[in-house]
């Protein structure tokens, strides 16, 4: 069954969007930036051809819970990346939907502790594996680990 990928992005008004990088680069420039990634993962997309969805809406709750629901929601196989990767590739896209069709999680690690990238074969155990993670931190990427079920595979 092919993947369906989950663009998570916030419509980009200026004020609404890296309103942290904003502080220091000033909210038109932040906002240009974000337009700019988030065309950038659109367009890697695209030349992925794997069937994607931009997610302007997300249901309501944290992080864990919006990717829980939209796993759920998938019926199938999911792959979810945030807008504004900048490494993000058609490559790196295609891969993970090749990989989901053998693993059980798909996930891309980040330098900082979290993750970039994140696909699940099945929605099963969504949300117990995003269960109290402590997101936008160093340990974000351990904590869903910590919850992986011992016989899924996982791919990094």
């Amino acid at each position: 069954m092919t993947p369906r990928l989950f663009i998570f992005a916030k419509v980009p008004v200026a004020g609404a969007v890296k309103t942290r990088l904003a502080r220091g680069l000033g909210v038109a420039r932040a906002t240009m930036w974000y337009r700019r990634a988030l065309r950038r993962t659109i367009e890697a997309a695209k030349q992925s051809r794997v069937p994607f969805c931009v997610m302007f809406r997300q249901p309501i709750g944290d992080l864990g819970r919006r990717m829980g629901l939209t796993a759920k929601a998938a019926n199938g196989p999911s792959i979810i990346v945030g807008c504004d990767i900048p490494e993000l590739s058609p490559a790196i896209l295609r891969e993970a939907a090749r990989a989901i069709s053998r693993f059980d999680l798909v996930i891309g690690p980040a330098r900082d502790g979290g993750y970039y990238l994140v696909g699940l074969r099945t929605p099963a155990h969504a949300f117990r594996l995003y269960d109290r993670v402590r997101w936008s931190s160093e340990q974000a990427l351990s904590d869903t680990l910590a919850k992986v079920p011992k016989h899924w595979r996982v791919h990094r």
